[in-house]
């Protein structure tokens, strides 16, 4: 099959591709070097003529710059979504969009199921909230895949920071009343390309890690990948300690059992898997 990855250079366009090529499908990957997401459908629709699927991995992801900057994050993880999906439409082929927990308000107890009511608390969730519901309304044959606590061994990521401050010997603080699902980009382009070659019929999926932790105990797996012997020391905190200029959801568990599709496995374990690549470039400074 034909894959366009819309964003390949991000962390985890670049996975997205990487998967693909490897899986043997024919892959072109767009960035801002040759795609001008401000130019007209009719320019992209000529651009991504011929492809059988179009993975939108183009996302403004700085969820506390985008307080100061809504338009441009509605701009990037709304209007942009919804030009690609509708050029999609117009080239017959399949979209698959990447999206967020943060749509969610995080007030349940919890896991919130797939067609859950929408209710961000902050610009960057309202933004990616915009996107699904213009991807929804596009004509596309679309899946919108949620997914959470995002890590990946190309850009930055919580995993890296942690680790990096860990070898500089810094006591480290970490919210420990925040949970949610850390996710691998390897495994969510698992399963995109999962649902880019089966109809399952579900127009929303939850592409997270099954089980849930907070930020503290990721943390603390970090450290024992690395080996540390539980120096330094990382300290839990509570939110109210650590202020951000966005609100995080406090629950931002998703249910990803609700599919015919494949499932990620258990957070923990998929991420002591992941933990030596990921890793890689500070493990090589230890």
């Amino acid at each position: 099959m034909r894959f366009a990855v819309v964003g390949d250079l991000g962390m985890f366009g670049s996975d997205m591709k990487s998967q693909l090529e490897s899986a043997g499908h024919e892959v072109s990957g767009y960035n801002r070097s040759n795609m001008d997401l401000e130019s007209s459908e009719k320019s992209l629709a000529f651009l991504l003529e011929g492809f059988d699927v179009v993975v939108n991995a183009v996302a403004y992801t700085a969820v506390d710059k985008a307080e100061q900057e809504p338009e441009l994050a509605s701009r990037i993880n709304g209007e942009f979504a919804a030009k690609l999906a509708r050029v999609s439409a117009l080239t017959e082929s399949k979209f698959m969009h990447i999206s967020t927990d943060y749509v969610f308000d995080g007030s349940s107890n919890l896991p919130v199921v797939p067609l859950g009511n929408m209710s961000p608390i902050n610009a960057y969730g309202r933004s990616k909230a915009l996107g699904e519901h213009l991807v929804s309304d596009s004509g596309a044959d679309f899946v919108i895949l949620r997914t959470s606590w995002l890590y990946g061994k190309n850009g930055k990521c919580f995993p890296r920071s942690i680790a990096d401050k860990l070898l500089n010997g810094h006591v480290v603080s970490v919210v420990d009343d925040q949970l949610g699902q850390p996710t691998w980009t390897s495994d969510l382009a698992g399963i995109v390309l999962a649902h880019s070659l089966n109809s399952f019929g579900e127009r929303v999926v939850h592409a997270v890690s099954s089980g849930e932790t907070s930020w503290y105990e990721f943390a603390l797996a970090i450290r024992e990948s690395m080996k540390l012997a539980g120096v330094p020391e990382i300290r839990p905190v509570r939110s109210s300690e650590y202020q951000t200029i966005a609100t995080r959801p406090s629950y931002s568990v998703l249910e990803n059992r609700q599919t015919q599709g494949p499932v990620i496995g258990n957070w923990l374990e998929r991420w002591m898997i992941a933990a030596p690549e990921v890793l890689q470039s500070s493990q090589e400074a230890m």
